[in-house]
Parts: structure tokens; sequence; C-alpha cells
């Protein structure tokens, strides 16, 4: 118990710890996956997920319905987009109705109520389309599900006084089903939340507004807007639950965050999580905000989600990160570790009963595991469940992405997680919640983004299953390919044991609960497993594996010399600024986004060793098929395109690939001497490319036996590749920090002084070839002295040009070198 102990005093509140007594099995099966629609890219601010805090999903009997987001062409931001109805089933999605008038910037929320009739929050703008904002129009359509291609009716909620509504709603909405009541809130401004009662009569029958808390402790005290509200209504007791959403109010992080942002002003504080409520909204006002949780190290906090049990109590789920920004650690938090939990509280009559951490990760943990989304789903027997999603790596180093469950004990304790084995792991969505007016279920319905998948999709999972398919797998990387062990003796009955496993891996079929198999090229491989217990109950689980690149891919028989140019280490760009990320998942140190600009261009120079043919290839995510102009040493060398990998990547989501330079279809190797060589890609088609490396692969030269000077070999699990020891930095990537300093992102493939277990930086800075120092300076002497001071610390190059001028504008060169 000591390690509960130390976390409730670190939380103020009571933590419990998972519980040891018996309880069923959970063998979560999922019964379906589709892709629902597709959307563009508005370009307003928000997207299909952007209410998160409500639902666009809701069941009634066997009938789902979901509200959709449609762009409409040639409509210009913010008011661009228009709601779509759509009723889902077992094979995919039915499109029932499109918004014929209207535009406005978001999603609409809805929500089932008993008699069956569907009713959507909806918020047309009042503006001309030439106009970019303006005043909106709060609306409740109301459908019939029997005849839900009909007409909806229109709504007008009533509201205290005289708000003016805009196009940016923060929308918040819930229903009591049973009931056949509402609620309706939007936020105007930064200080006031108004709402309105819909009550069983159909009339908007009570009114009112809700202050904002307010920020005495600021150092100019203003309102701390809420918004993402997620909202319950049960016999009238309605409760709220949303984050603050205000400019960063701390001085001294506002003023670098401004710095890292390259002047610009946009910074929102996300770190406080409220809750207020009313027992009777009908006939009580909302009562005063209570703090939940407070990220007090320019951490992140985003609320999940609120579930009422039957004695009124609020339980309530959300994520927490110690601190948002690396780059803002660094500088002010240097020793805090950047984690990341699922937290999970209790509220009773308005004050906290109990908070526990049911997922955690991150830095100087023994998990780097990241949890993200989560909902919670309870069943007519009283059962409740939490489902989310989970990144980052395992103990192990292992990539991590997929879904969980966990179930929520009443004595306050919880189960260990399960994964739920879907083929494309939801990051982020809804469910046909009961805020929603849907029923308690152990059907749980999911909508929202998919990982590999564009737009949104659609799941099913069925909680309570009785045979659960499910398996692990290891990537082994040979000189000739890979080898993959599959095991699945994780798989699990209800009651007796599993009695048969089948496997289909590609066109072959194998038996056994743990198999191996050697694969000699790099593809997309679709696994699918079926069990059966002794009763003949049975469960298939499916999954997609991308199988490393192998050396037959390129004409080879093994690998022999890859040089790895890391895309980060460009040495020019023009047309543009490109955003270097240190978030993406799984990349391999940081990675390339926000390339959109047609003429946009980037540079990168290698010093290659040896003389040969090589082979390029690239790591990259995007969502639709791009491609870039190639030119080597200043000569064109073609188009390299880069076909859809279903996204850009996320901390939550991976959606790297590989893509190699061809010719109609056609490698094409590039002949190179031994020496320095320039890689240059421009974009022609205004479409974006998220990069994070490139490759170049020798077609003859062995992997060096000896150490190759300014590389450093690397072997990742088999695949040996050089990483370069050298780099030049970009102008447009210096960042000044204050005084005569200025940074520059070397990223976590370079570690430098300040990190436990590692020696001292060797790194050496050039300017115009003339050695730079002393090394090692600490800041203060570099901000105040500059005269060519740096110091390589953890990722990050502090350091002053030899005179102190600006070495973005100055015309010299800055290198750097790594000793070994």
């Amino acid at each position: 118990m000591r390690h509960y102990l130390i976390l409730a005093l670190f939380l103020k509140g009571v933590l419990y710890p998972m519980s040891a007594h018996a309880a069923p099995l959970l063998l979560p099966a999922v019964e379906a996956e589709y892709q629902v629609y597709e959307i563009g890219n508005p370009d307003n601010g928000a997207g299909p997920l952007w209410c998160y805090g409500s639902t666009c999903l809701a069941r009634h009997g066997k009938d789902l319905f979901a509200s959709g987001l449609e762009v409409i062409p040639d409509q210009k931001p913010l008011n661009n987009v228009r709601w779509t109805l759509l009723k889902l089933g077992d094979e995919g999605a039915q499109l029932l109705q499109t918004d014929p008038t209207g535009r406005q910037r978001e999603p609409c929320p809805l929500g089932i109520l008993a008699d069956g009739r569907l009713v959507m929050t909806n918020n047309p703008t009042l503006t001309k389309p030439e106009d970019y904002n303006g005043s909106a129009q709060p609306q409740l359509l109301t459908f019939n599900t029997k005849k839900p291609t009909a007409p909806p009716l229109i709504s007008l909620p009533q509201w205290e006084g005289e708000p003016k509504f805009s196009e940016h709603s923060y929308r918040g909405f819930t229903v009591d089903g049973p009931n056949r009541e509402a609620l309706y809130l939007q936020n105007v401004g930064y200080d006031t939340s108004y709402w309105s009662f819909l009550d069983r009569d159909g009339k908007w029958s009570k009114c009112g507004a809700i202050k904002m808390p307010w920020g005495a402790e600021f150092e100019k005290p203003e309102a701390i807007r809420v918004c993402y509200q997620n909202l319950a209504l049960r016999n009238r007791a309605a409760y709220l639950m949303g984050v603050s959403d205000i400019i960063e109010w701390v001085k001294e992080w506002r003023e670098y965050k401004l710095v890292l942002h390259e002047g610009k002003a946009w910074d929102y504080d996300f770190r406080r999580l409220y809750f207020c409520w009313t027992p009777d909204v009908a006939k009580q006002p909302f009562g005063e905000w209570l703090k939940v949780a407070d990220c007090e190290k320019c951490g992140h906090i985003s609320n999940l989600d609120l579930w009422l049990d039957k004695q009124g109590r609020a339980h309530i789920l959300w994520l927490e990160q110690s601190v948002w920004d690396p780059r803002v650690r660094d500088k002010f938090f240097p020793d805090e570790p950047i984690t990341y939990a699922l937290m999970y509280g209790v509220i009773d009559k308005g004050k906290v009963i109990q908070k526990t951490r049911l997922a955690f990760g991150g830095e100087k943990q023994e998990s780097k595991e990241i949890p993200g989304s989560g909902r919670f789903q309870a069943t007519p027997d009283g059962r409740v469940f939490v489902f989310y999603y989970a990144s980052g790596a395992d103990a192990q180093g292992q990539g991590v992405a997929e879904n969980r469950l966990i179930e929520l004990y009443p004595d306050g304790t919880h189960s260990d997680p399960v994964r739920v084995a879907m083929q494309y792991p939801m990051n982020s969505f809804f469910t046909a919640t009961e805020r929603g007016g849907s029923a308690p279920s152990a059907t749980l319905d999911l909508l929202g983004q998919a990982n590999g998948v564009n737009g949104i999709s659609y799941a099913r999972v069925n909680l309570l299953n009785q045979v659960l398919a499910s398996f692990d797998y290891s990537v082994t990387k040979l000189p000739d390919g890979c080898e993959v062990a599959f095991d699945a003796t994780g798989s699990q009955a209800a009651a007796g044991k599993i009695a048969s496993h089948v496997w289909q891996i590609g066109d072959q079929r194998v038996t056994g609960a743990k198999i191996a198999r050697k694969f000699s090229h790099g593809v997309p491989l679709t696994v699918a497993l079926v069990v059966k217990d002794e009763k003949g109950n049975s469960n298939r689980c499916l999954r997609t594996l991308q199988l490393p690149a192998a050396p037959s891919d390129y004409g080879l028989k093994q690998w022999g010399l890859v040089l790895r140019v890391e895309a980060e280490q460009f040495v020019a760009e023009g047309g543009g600024t490109i955003h270097l990320r240190p978030d993406k998942l799984n990349s391999s140190g940081l990675s390339l986004s926000h390339g959109d600009s047609k003429g946009h261009w980037l540079e990168w120079s290698a010093e290659v060793p040896v003389t040969d043919s090589y082979y390029l290839v690239a790591r990259y995510a995007v969502p639709t098929d791009s491609a870039r102009a190639l030119t080597i040493d200043g000569k064109a060398a073609g188009e390299f395109v880069f076909p859809a990998t279903g996204g850009y990547g996320s901390n939550l989501a991976d959606n790297w690939a590989i893509a190699a330079l061809r010719l109609q279809g056609r490698l094409v190797p590039l002949a190179l001497t031994a020496g320095p060589h320039t890689l240059r890609i421009e974009n022609q088609n205004g479409i974006g490319l998220n990069l994070d490396y490139f490759e170049l692969i020798a077609a003859n030269a062995p992997v060096p036996a000896q150490p190759v000077p300014n590389w450093r070999l690397i072997d990742e699990q088999g695949y040996r590749h050089l990483r370069a020891l050298t780099g030049t930095l970009s102008p447009t990537q210096i960042t000044p920090e204050i005084g005569m300093c200025y940074n520059y992102q070397l990223g976590p493939l370079y570690l430098g002084d300040g990190v436990q277990d590692l020696p001292p930086s060797t790194l050496r800075l050039f300017e115009d070839g003339k050695e730079l120092g002393s090394a090692h300076t600490i800041h203060a002497q570099i901000r105040e002295q500059g005269k060519g001071l740096f110091a390589h610390w953890k990722t990050v190059l502090y350091f002053a040009a030899s005179d102190g001028s600006d070495p973005r504008t100055n015309g010299r060169r800055y290198s750097w070198r790594i000793e070994e």
C-alpha cells in the first residue's frame, strides 16, 4: 500500500489500488469496424470531434444515428461546413439528410429521447457568405426516427437576456432520455455560459447564465473561460465539467511561448479542470465552481467524460500531462519529467470524494505509455467500464497504439487493463452515451478517428463476450528480411479453455497457439486468428501488420551500407517555414510538418563514404497522395511520389510509411561518388507532407567493418544503418532566446549535458569553419557575454555568434560535429 499512500498525498485525494477480488473475465470482442465518411480540411479551427464534451452518436434500440460534418464547396471559413445525419448499420453508413440551407463552423451534438425523437443542436450563421465571422442563431432540430429522411422541426431555445451568439459556440448538450428533457449550453465571450432547459412538454421553460470562474490570483485578474463542456442531466439535476481555455496568464511563460511561436500570440492554458452542478435546473441556479485538478507546472488537462450513478454521484474522467511543451519544461522545470495520466474521480454533492489514477506513463517511468482519449460505458446490470486509447512505448521499448478496457468496481478499485483488439484503433471518439439519451448497454458504439483511416470511422465492441481471440507478435529483423513470432496464448474463454487456434496469415492457414514465420518482403500483412472454446463458442481477431522493409524490396540479397539522413537535419529552406515536431508517435528523433505551401523547399547535405549506386527512400506520413520535385546536386532527379498513409500522424496515431524513389513503378538508382552531396525537395502542388527521415541504401557496398568518420553505426533489432555525427544549422530554425543567446533543436538523437547516466557532450560548434567556445557554458553567460559561447544541454544547442550578432541574418554558416 505504500505506493498508493504516496499518490494520495501527491493528489490530495484518495487513490485506490487495483482490486484483488475475483471478477468475471473481460473478453471484449470487436464486432464491426468501418469508415463512415471522409471530410476535407475546413481550415476554420474546428472539425468533426471539436465538440468532444458532448456526443454525435445515439442509439435507440436497434437503430443507431450519427451527426456528421461536410465541408461546403466554394464557401470560405469560418462558416463553411454543414451538418449531415446518418444511420449506421452492420454493413456501413447510410446518409439520411444534409443541411439544405445553413452554414456553420462546428459539428452538431445530438441526443435521443425515450419516445424515439432524435434532437440535434444547430448553430447556423446569420452572416453573408463573404463575411469571415459574425452572429449565429442556436437552434434545436427534432427528427422523427421512424421517418428520418423527413425535414426536422426547428425550435429556438429561450435565453436569459439577449446574448450575442457567434459561430464560436463552445456548445454543450445533454438529454435525459427517459424523462424526454434536454439542456443546451453555449458560451459568449470569456465570462459567461448561457443555458436553456427543454422540459418534457417540449417547452423551453427555464434558462439562465453561469459566470465563469474568476482568476483572482492572476497578474491581471480575469474570468477563466471553461470550454468543451461535459454535461449530464437526470431528473432535472444538471452537472457540468470543463477545462480552462484562456490566454496563458503566467507572464514569464507567456513571453517565452511567444518566442517559441515566433511572435504568434496564440497560446492557451488548458490546465485546470472545473465542475459545477445544480440539484434542480428548473428551480435552483448552478452552484459555485469546484476546481477538481490543476497541472500547475504549465501542464495540460483534457476533460473526457462524465457518468451519473444511481445515487446521483458524478463519475468523471480526464487526462493530465505534467508539462505541455518539453521546451518550456527544459527552461522552467528542468528536473520535471513529462508524464501522462488517465484520471478517474467521483464527486458527491459538489465535493470530490475519490481520485484514482487508472493509467500512467512517461519520462523516468517504468512505462513510456501515453494514455489518451477515454469514455465510460455502463451495462444494464450495473457494471461500469472505461474504454481508452494508449500510445507511446511499453516497458520493453516496443511501440504501443491500441485501445484498452478497464472495469471500475463498486468498492473504488479497478481491474487490470485488457486490450481491445481493433484492427484500426480509435484514438479519439464519441460513444452512444447515457448523456446523449442512449440506454446502458453491453454493446459499446464508437464514432471517431481511427488509426490509418481517413475521416471518421465507426466501431462496435461486445464488452461481455464468451470467448476472446487475441494475439501478440514480435518482429526480428534478419539480414535478408524478418521473422515474426505470433503468440495467441492471451486468448481466453469465460468458462473452460481455448480448444483450438486457427491462423490465416496471408494465403497460409496454420494452427497452434504459438507460431513463427519468415518474410522476405516489407509489405502490409493481414493476419486473422479464430479461436474456439470447449463449448464451440468462437471469436475472430483481425490485424494488419506493416512488415519492415526487406533487402529484396530493393533487389538486394541482404542489407549493406545504409545512410540515414534525419529530416530535422535540413541545412536550408525557402518559400515557407517548416515545423519541427517532437510529438509524433514512433518518429525517429524529431520530424517535420506543415510543409504545405506551394513552392516551399528543403535541402539536406550528406557526406557519402563510398562510391556506389544508392536507392533513396523516405519515411513519411500524409492523408492524401502527395509528391515532391527532387533535385540531387542541383540536377533534376524526377518526382518523388508519396502515397497516402491515412493521416499526418500525431502523439496518438502512427501513420508513418516508407516510400522509395521510383520511375513508372521501377526503383531509380542514384549514382553517387564518395564525398558531399545535396538533396533538395520542393512542393509543387500545395499538398502537405510530414517527414521523418531519408535513407540512402547502397546497391553493392557492405555494412562497414570499421568506424566511418563522421558517422555512427546504429543497430535497430538487426537493421544497421549509419547516423550522421555532423550537421549544419538552418537559419530558419534558429530561435532567439534571451540576450545574445539563440537555440537550435538537435532533438533526442543527440543528447547533451544534463542527461542522467550519459557522459558530457562532445559537440564542437563552428562559425564559417572557425571553432567557437568554450563549450558547456551556463546559459546566463551565453546570454550576457556572447563571444561564441555555447552549451549542448539535453536536446538543445544554446549558442551565441562570435560577435554577438544575430546568427539568423549575419550570413555566416554554423556547423557542428560530435567527437567519438
